[in-house]
């Protein structure tokens, strides 16, 4: 069984699990290519009432709202240092500007809870870095994160407790500090 706020959610639909509040993002990141910036923001808005993708087509279906959404989705570009790139197809995007616009777009819906999967899968160092220093200040907002990611050393350092997974089984968890500075995680899986 699998609860969110002791609420039975086995089985229930990806997006009416976003109107509930869980809203995820992919290992692969799905900017949608052919949409700009703001646009894939604005659907990140449309998740928290678990509207379907293509209800974001019906013109006037959130109308009302479109100036609060507007003004909250740039202020996720500012904050993401993703303004420059607010009216360009997000397929124009460097593969660490789209991580970062698929978690503008996933924040966009005010999540209480953001399943991130592997949010390093395929960045150079230096993104990689950004876009954990990303993580430590939405989680410093008050979000509740829970990241699956394969780059111990650095989500260790981000996250509160941790389980490491071998082939489907938890072979270790407990608080990541503990984790981190455990010689025998250091030289199993930091090889240090």
């Amino acid at each position: 069984v699998i609860t969110l706020d002791g609420e039975d959610i086995t089985g229930t639909p990806p997006h009416r699990l976003a109107a509930k509040g869980m809203v995820r993002t992919f290992q692969l990141t799905k900017a949608l290519a052919k949409l700009s910036t703001i646009e894939n923001m604005k659907l990140g808005a449309l998740e928290q009432r678990g509207e379907k993708f293509w209800s974001a087509l019906i013109p006037g279906l959130w109308k009302r709202q479109e100036q609060e959404v507007e003004a909250r989705a740039d202020a996720i570009l500012k904050r993401f240092n993703l303004t420059h790139m607010r009216d360009e197809y997000a397929g124009t995007m460097s593969g660490g500007e789209q991580q970062m616009c698929a978690i503008g777009r996933a924040l966009m819906s005010g999540p209480k809870l953001l399943l991130m999967d592997e949010p390093s899968a395929g960045l150079a160092p230096v993104i990689v870095q950004q876009v954990f220093d990303l993580v430590r200040r939405i989680r410093a907002e008050g979000y509740t994160v829970l990241i699956v990611e394969q780059n111990i050393q650095q989500v260790l350092q981000v996250v509160d407790r941790a389980y490491l997974l071998e082939v489907g089984t938890i072979k270790q968890s407990g608080n990541a500090a503990d984790l981190l500075a455990s010689p025998e995680i250091r030289r199993a899986y930091l090889g240090i």
